[in-house]
């Protein structure tokens, strides 16, 4: 688990990798398959927001839902975090309310 400092508290960052699967055909093989890493961010042992990682997309982190709304002025030290550690380049997160592209990169 990794830590780092944001709105002078600790903020841990637990990273599970996963795969997910699709489409099982009569070889037992399967159609899709998806992998890469989920971020759990966490404050005072409680999880405030989930992001995920495409192993097809290393440097590109997909966040559940609006990060600036958790991090504030310090969504900069997130981003310098993600950068330094994970070589992470493109941030986007999720909004349900846009029509054509659900994704908003910021």
């Amino acid at each position: 688990m990794d830590s780092f400092l944001i709105n002078n508290k600790i903020c841990s960052v637990n990273i599970v990798p996963y795969e997910d699967k699709c489409g099982l055909k009569t070889d037992g093989t399967y159609l899709i398959c998806y992998s890469g890493w989920r971020f759990h961010f966490h404050y005072d042992d409680k999880e405030i927001l989930n992001a995920s990682i495409s192993e097809e997309s290393p440097e590109l982190i997909s966040f559940k839902r609006n990060p600036l709304h958790t991090f504030g002025k310090d969504i900069a030290r997130v981003k310098e975090y993600l950068q330094e550690k994970h070589g992470i380049r493109e941030f986007q997160y999720f909004d349900p309310d846009r029509d054509e592209d659900c994704y908003v990169t910021f």
